[in-house]
């Protein structure tokens, strides 16, 4: 019998430690965003201690990386205009056009 199987329909519990080092949240701004429904709630377990499902948090991490892209396109845009317009300013071509005239 194999006991890395996993069963159909459920996920690893990750617990608080481990939620905040792959977020990279303080204790207190995870439950801040828990409280404005903005991240995954916890699973309650016994013994008053709580769990995440890995896959919600994957989830929204996917979700967080997914809304950067458009800004992390345009920023790039930007720095390649910005690198071209300092190759057009160079000293270099400066100096061959003020000998041309």
């Amino acid at each position: 019998m194999e006991t890395n199987k996993t069963i159909l329909g459920t996920c690893r519990l990750m617990r608080l430690r481990e939620v905040l080092q792959l977020c990279g949240f303080s204790r207190a701004t995870l439950y801040r965003e828990i409280k404005l429904h903005t991240f995954p709630a916890p699973v309650k377990l016994p013994a008053r201690s709580v769990g995440w499902l890995q896959d919600d948090v994957t989830q929204w991490l996917n979700a967080r990386v997914a809304q950067r892209g458009p800004a992390y396109q345009a920023h790039a845009q930007i720095e390649h205009q910005d690198t071209k317009r300092e190759a057009a300013l160079r000293p270099g071509r400066r100096r061959a056009r003020d000998e041309v005239e």
